[in-house]
């Protein structure tokens, strides 16, 4: 390599470096403001009310939906899919 490649590739390393070590110390600095600003209890209560709310709505639809399809149970053989449906009326 010549001497140029080299001075490169140092001051490459070096630029990356300080772009790191500055990306960093920002997150730093941001996770002392979060902290001291509320955002993490905010979060946290945004969490457990997204929880709540998944255990609210969610879960009695899916009990619902599970005793129904266990009410009318479906073989996998049986029954024709819609592709074949279109095919049978000629609209395929």
């Amino acid at each position: 390599m010549q001497g140029l490649s080299f001075v490169a590739i140092g001051i490459f390393v070096a630029g990356y470096s300080t772009a790191r070590w500055d990306l960093v110390t920002r997150l730093y600095e941001l996770a002392i403001f979060a902290w001291d600003h509320g955002v993490v209890w905010r979060a946290v209560q945004g969490v457990a009310a997204l929880s709540a709310l998944f255990v609210l709505v969610y879960l009695p639809i899916e009990r619902i939906a599970s005793h129904a399809a266990n009410l009318h149970p479906r073989a996998p053989g049986c029954g024709i899919s819609a592709r074949e449906q279109l095919k049978r009326r000629g609209s395929f």
